[in-house]
């Protein structure tokens, strides 16, 4: 998962209980597959556009720290 969500997550933002990915174009739903495979324990799931990525997090208090989780694979 670190190589998909560096090479093709442009930004990571948090909305509520939502972490909001933004990718090239096109490229969205190979990052949404990716996160679903990895059977994380607080994604309840993910809706995939084009290039946006709404990542559904269990707990609202939990987002903040999943952005920064997702913000430290880009590195």
């Amino acid at each position: 998962m670190r190589t998909v969500i560096r090479d093709w997550v442009r930004s990571v933002d948090v909305a509520g209980n939502l972490v909001i990915l933004r990718t090239p174009p096109g490229s969205a739903h190979l990052v949404g597959v990716a996160l679903d495979r990895a059977d994380l324990p607080q994604v309840v799931g993910t809706i995939c556009g084009d290039d946006t990525i709404f990542v559904a997090i269990r707990d609202a208090a939990q987002a903040p720290a999943f952005a920064e989780e997702l913000r430290a694979l880009r590195s």
